[in-house]
């Protein structure tokens, strides 16, 4: 049998095969499995990234890292576990390991007054002034808890979701996300002051 026609043996019609399935085949080296996941995640991730970084380039390095860390982690990858939550906590940490060098190479902690946002996303919908405003707040809180805010509001993730990501316990993600609002509040109150402060 030749490479093309193992291929296709090894992928069948997968479209109600589940992740964790296609995982488990990929783990046992069938290539086509792990391009299936990559095709069904690639967009998530790279959402994920963007929300994260604010940078296209950046958020498609860490996309693509993402999916090398995954399959590199496969032999450790519990079938039992959801695979999207899994994949998102990896991408999570590609992201965080990224802001962190940014950080050290700045010397301080990323703020939005280091430079101007990039533009939406693609394939989201065109964002509001009030959208902007709420990301510039989100990325200047500390990664303890704009991490769970992203993964909450703007990816749609559960609590559930957020924790395994994470690996932390969903009393521990409600209590991040608890204060991350608070905090997103008081920036928020904040810079509606400094809008309404005369010259």
């Amino acid at each position: 049998m030749d490479s093309h026609a193992g291929r296709l043996a090894a992928a069948p019609d997968d479209a109600h095969v589940s992740d964790s399935e296609l995982a488990v085949r990929a783990r046992k080296g069938e290539t086509p499995a792990f391009d299936r996941l990559i095709e069904r995640h690639q967009r998530p991730v790279f959402r994920l990234c963007w929300s994260m970084l604010s940078d296209r380039a950046d958020a498609e390095d860490a996309a693509q890292e993402t999916f090398v860390r995954a399959y590199q982690s496969l032999p450790r990858y519990d079938a039992r576990r959801t695979f999207g939550p899994w994949l998102r906590g990896i991408a999570s940490n590609v992201c965080l390991q990224l802001l962190r060098r940014r950080s050290l190479r700045s010397g301080r902690q990323l703020s939005l007054d280091a430079g101007p946002l990039d533009p939406p996303a693609p394939e989201d919908p065109e964002s509001s002034p009030l959208a902007d405003q709420a990301v510039a707040a989100l990325r200047r809180l500390d990664e303890t808890y704009r991490v769970p805010l992203t993964l909450f509001y703007l990816e749609d993730a559960s609590v559930a979701d957020v924790a395994q990501a994470l690996d932390i316990s969903p009393g521990a993600v409600r209590v991040r996300l608890h204060r991350g609002r608070e905090k997103l509040r008081e920036i928020l109150m904040g810079a509606a002051g400094d809008d309404h402060a005369g010259p």
